[in-house]
This record gives C-alpha cells, sequence and structure tokens, in this order.
C-alpha cells in the first residue's frame, strides 16, 4: 500500500512542472490601442496608395480583432479594421470609406521589438491595385486619443436629376374656407281650406 502512494506522490512534482511550464508560454500580446501603419509598394505606380501612411484604433476581444483608421492620401479618409491576432500571426482587412472605395489585407506578424511587419495586398472599385510591405508601431494604448478624418460630405453621393434651383417656388395661400351653403326650407302653411286625415272639431 505504501510503495503505489510513494509512485504517485513522484508523479506530482512531474505534473507541477510541465503545468508550469505550458504557463510559462508566451502569450500573445493584447494589441488594443492607437497604431501608425506605413505600407511601401514594390513598384510605384500611378494611382497614389491611399494607404501609404495611416493610423488606426485598434481593440482587440480574445483574437478578434475590430477597430477605425484613417489616412490623408490622398484625401482625408476615414475606414473600418477587422481581423485577427492569434499564435503571434496578424490577419488585417481594411476598408476605406470614400470614393473609389478601397479594400485591403495585410499579414504580418508582431516581433521581438513590439511592432507589427508583414505584406499587404489592396484594390479599389475601378480596378487599380498595390501591393508591398507594411509596418506597424504602437502610438499609445489609449485609443481615445484617435481622431477621424474631418466628416466632410461624400462626394459620391448619388445624384438626383434636377437641383433644388430647378424648382419654382410656389407661395402656399391658405386655404379660404367657405361658408356653408344655407339650406333651402319649404315652408307650408295651413288654411282653412286644409286637408286633414280626421275631421277637425
Amino acid at each position: 500500500m505504501i510503495r503505489p502512494m510513494t509512485k504517485n506522490l513522484r508523479l506530482i512534482p512531474a505534473a507541477l512542472a510541465v503545468v508550469l511550464f505550458i504557463g510559462t508560454v508566451d502569450a500573445d500580446p493584447d494589441l488594443t490601442g492607437l497604431w501608425t501603419f506605413r505600407c511601401d509598394e514594390d513598384l510605384t505606380s500611378a494611382d497614389p496608395l491611399p494607404l501609404a501612411e495611416f493610423s488606426a484604433a485598434i481593440f482587440m476581444m480574445g483574437p478578434a480583432i475590430s477597430g477605425v483608421c484613417t489616412g490623408e492620401t490622398p484625401d482625408p479618409w476615414n475606414g473600418l479594421v477587422t481581423g485577427r491576432f492569434e499564435d503571434g500571426s496578424l490577419d488585417l482587412q481594411v476598408l476605406l470609406v470614400q470614393h473609389p472605395l478601397t479594400v485591403a489585407r495585410l499579414t504580418g506578424a508582431y516581433n521581438d521589438s513590439g511592432s507589427l511587419a508583414g505584406t499587404f495586398v489592396c484594390s479599389d472599385e475601378t480596378g487599380s491595385g498595390w501591393k508591398g510591405s507594411f509596418s506597424a508601431t504602437l502610438t499609445s494604448p489609449e485609443t481615445s486619443l484617435y481622431e477621424p478624418a474631418s466628416s466632410e460630405p461624400l462626394s459620391f453621393a448619388p445624384a438626383v436629376s434636377g437641383g433644388i434651383s430647378d424648382f419654382e417656388e410656389v407661395e402656399m395661400t391658405p386655404a379660404v374656407e367657405e361658408a356653408p351653403k344655407a339650406r333651402e326650407v319649404q315652408v307650408i302653411s295651413y288654411s282653412r281650406d286644409t286637408i286633414y286625415s280626421r275631421p277637425v272639431l
């Protein structure tokens, strides 16, 4: 009876060592914060790369990433960020809400210096495309410091045929209430010649 218990007691330190080893494995860092991204094209194209430099407020919930971003090239724009960060690998999608609509995918990794680096591909709805490498550094852990681009009307808002100036202003006059027409009342006068249904006494 004593020997089996001794054997089991010897297994406990080994099990604890395995648990401690697993616990010491580095967990993924929390990327929540304000990041500055820089993208460099492999080949320079005629169309300017909208993602040349932009900032993003990133939020993490588990491995899931969400957030917002903004840039200045070629005009100020705002965008949305979604993706995943797991086992040190980053897969990020960026949607630029501008005209033309532009989407990008960034894949990379978190390195020892605390920054992100990898490659990207990007295209817009007109058919223009870009690809190259990117790097990102954490500017601040405070996402409240994020400032979107100035909100201006979208240049690609649906056009309506005819402008306001094409419509003539018509003065609306209040409706005149007409007095109700008087009813025609037929007056019947009775005389001695009136015939009654019963004799008059």
